[in-house]
């Protein structure tokens, strides 16, 4: 029960002037609920995701590059190799920067990362009539795959929470 400023008499909480004196009662600020932050995932920010799978790709390609022996390069032509990974860099910057802007749609990156590891694979088991005899693919075996391992966990472990929040 608020008390009136000039006489002091006690009023009803919706009073607006003092039932004793008349004087106007003195009006309390609205009380606004404080917006709770939301937790941020890792995988909720699509930047986050950009980065992430620029370095895992940087990080694959390079190793390939590495590895590779110049002759076999350059059989292969630099202009072709720059271009697909120029293609490949720029689709994946489309689906997780442009795309990405909704969460649900920075999943997209699974495909790409699938991809990713398929062609490493393909190149691990010499199917692929690409594949050069040269080039020391056995590090893909323990490095290429664990990243994007790492990367596709997190992911299912996110499409589960969201799954399981709407239920």
């Amino acid at each position: 029960m608020p008390f009136c400023t000039a006489c002091g008499a006690k009023n009803s909480d919706d009073a607006r002037f003092c039932n004793a004196c008349g004087a106007a009662m003195p009006t309390s600020a609205l009380v606004t609920p404080v917006a709770l932050v939301p937790s941020v995932k890792p995988f909720d920010n699509p930047n986050e995701l950009w980065k992430m799978f620029f370095y895992v790709a940087f990080f694959n390609l390079g190793m390939y590059f590495f590895t590779t022996s110049s002759e076999d390069l350059v059989s292969y032509g630099m202009a072709v190799i720059v271009g697909i990974s120029a293609i490949y860099f720029a689709l994946a910057y489309w689906i997780i920067k442009v795309q990405g802007v909704d969460k649900s749609r920075s999943l997209w990156l699974l495909p790409l990362i699938a991809f990713h590891v398929y062609a490493y694979l393909d190149g691990l088991s010499g199917l692929d009539e690409l594949t050069n005899p040269n080039t020391f693919d056995f590090y893909d075996t323990y490095l290429s795959g664990l990243p994007e391992l790492f990367i596709l966990i997190k992911l299912f472990l996110a499409i589960r929470e969201r799954i399981s929040q709407k239920a």
